[in-house]
């Protein structure tokens, strides 16, 4: 018999096993998209040593030193007044050096102010830091302030003063740096000279140290000298930095 014109449309009722068919593939779908969204999410922030490494390539560094396109690449956290940072130099300097100068190494420095209030002026670290960055804020051609960073950072080290006991004024730093300077063969200017014995970066150098502070908790340090390749803190002993070369 033909429905009327005006019959209703009456569905069909479905069958038990049609409902947990369909409920089934919505429990899927919805798997589907959330599983989809965390890896989304995950691939959007990245591993922990990815945020680490994009939060120092964003930082204000004290330095870099070494070629852009160097193919080892560090970021070292020191305190001009940390005697473990002397001893990092003093045992590793000639090797850091050598792989900076054949281009295998670039380091990006960020000087902090950690032991300031243990120096007897309680800031030497900040004036030591200041010095090192009247040199990276100076005139001189990107070739020779490389090699006066360089050369001045060395020395600071080879005449760091005793932590707790010793201090440099500002003339004896600019003295040090200078010397450090021309060590490498680079005449520092006068003006540069000048604003270390001023102690003109200090202030600069301590918002610098700010700064590099925070970026440590992002590399689950507290201290220095810390090293951090590609976001991940190396472990300084023994032959560390040959396996890092390529």
């Amino acid at each position: 018999m033909s429905k009327g014109k005006n019959a209703k449309y009456v569905p069909a009722k479905q069958s038990n096993t049609m409902t947990y068919v369909l409920g089934g593939i919505a429990v899927l779908v919805v798997i589907v998209v959330v599983i989809g969204g965390v890896l989304l999410l995950s691939k959007k922030e990245g591993t922990p040593a990815d945020k680490a490494q994009a939060a120092i390539d964003k930082a204000t560094p004290s330095f870099v030193l070494g070629k852009a396109d160097a193919p080892t690449k560090l970021t070292f956290f020191e305190d001009a007044y940390c005697p473990a940072c002397g001893n990092m130099e003093r045992a590793y300097g000639e090797q850091i050096t050598k792989a900076v100068e054949d281009g295998k190494l670039q380091i990006t420095f960020f000087m902090l102010s950690f032991l300031n209030r243990q120096s007897p002026s309680g800031d030497y670290s900040d004036r030591a830091a200041g010095g090192l960055l009247a040199i990276a804020k100076s005139s001189l051609p990107e070739d020779q302030k490389q090699k006066a960073w360089l050369g001045a950072h060395t020395a600071m080290y080879a005449n760091q003063p005793e932590e707790g006991k010793g201090d440099k004024t500002n003339a004896e730093i600019a003295k040090v740096l200078a010397d450090g300077a021309k060590a490498k063969g680079v005449e520092l200017p006068a003006d540069v000279v000048s604003a270390i014995s001023e102690g003109k970066y200090a202030t600069d150098a301590a918002t610098t140290a700010g700064e590099g502070s925070k970026l440590l908790s992002e590399v689950n340090s507290t201290g220095t000298p810390t090293v951090v390749h590609n976001g991940v803190k190396v472990e300084v002993q023994g032959d560390w930095l040959t396996p890092l070369l390529k």
